[in-house]
């Protein structure tokens, strides 16, 4: 107990920290090099999706599901955790904070594959995992359909971003053929960078923090996984085309061009 109120404690003098920086963003966005990159620069940072729960419980349906992966009172401690340090947060007269906005079918697909084990609940349920490849496809295309809420990676930066404190992106995003935008607003600091350009934005990177001699690097956290060759399979069946009404969703109208949106469609359409 005393050693956990001592992390507590030390956590806290983190968040205080004049050099402290929020990386905050909806997952899967491409966030790891800069997390790996402000460790090596010895600048205190703290990476976190949403405020409010374990960003699973609100990102599917089905939510029994999920519930089998986190012990309650544990989820319940998470929580309290989460608000004590967003009131930490919130007090500070001045914040800065990094966010990432992804091409939205590559965000959902690899959140969708990172939780597989999700799914995988049902699907040993119904014995789809224990069938061949094509009724585990099956079961996961049925799942990829009707268990996420889209929602949340179309309206993370109003219900996170703006909530949380008081930043409105739409107020500075003007011109989509940026590869990032800086903004102020009621003393929070916010860069917000598109991850198809993070490896071009140490100099931008630089800027924001005020460090001339920061250096990005390059963090592959998406290697090697367990599930590649389902990843692979499910990337050459699935008919994604399905999922392009959310490049008409107002965040990726605002921060990607037409030639972007494009591009992704024919990417993901072959």
């Amino acid at each position: 107990m005393i050693a956990s109120l001592s992390r507590q404690q030390a956590f806290d003098q983190r968040l205080k920290d004049p050099r402290f920086v929020l990386v905050y963003q909806m997952g899967k966005v491409g966030s790891s090099s800069i997390e790996a990159s402000l460790e090596q620069a010895n600048i205190p940072s703290w990476h976190i999706h949403t405020f409010d729960d374990n960003e699973e419980f609100q990102m599917y349906r089905n939510t029994s599901d999920v519930a089998c992966f986190f012990d309650w009172h544990v989820r319940a401690g998470y929580k309290l955790a989460l608000a004590h340090r967003k009131r930490i947060l919130q007090k500070r007269e001045s914040l800065k904070i990094i966010t990432l906005v992804r091409d939205p079918v590559a965000t959902v697909v690899s959140r969708f594959f990172q939780d597989l084990h999700i799914q995988f609940v049902a699907g040993k349920k119904n014995e789809a995992i224990h069938g061949d490849i094509e009724k585990t496809l099956a079961h996961l295309f049925d799942a990829f359909d009707t268990q996420i809420r889209l929602e949340y990676f179309t309206d993370w930066f109003d219900r996170e971003l703006k909530r949380q404190f008081g930043v409105d992106i739409y107020q500075h995003v003007h011109d989509p053929n940026q590869g990032h935008w800086t903004m102020s607003q009621g003393g929070r600091d916010v860069l917000l960078m598109k991850c198809e350009a993070i490896n071009d934005s140490a100099s931008v990177l630089a800027d924001f923090l005020a460090e001339p001699s920061f250096t990005l690097t390059t963090s592959n956290d998406a290697a090697n996984k367990w599930y590649s060759e389902l990843y692979r399979q499910f990337k050459a069946t699935y008919p994604f085309e399905k999922l392009f009404h959310l490049y008409d969703a107002p965040l990726y109208q605002a921060v990607y061009s037409e030639s972007e949106i494009q591009a992704f469609k024919n990417k993901w359409g072959q």
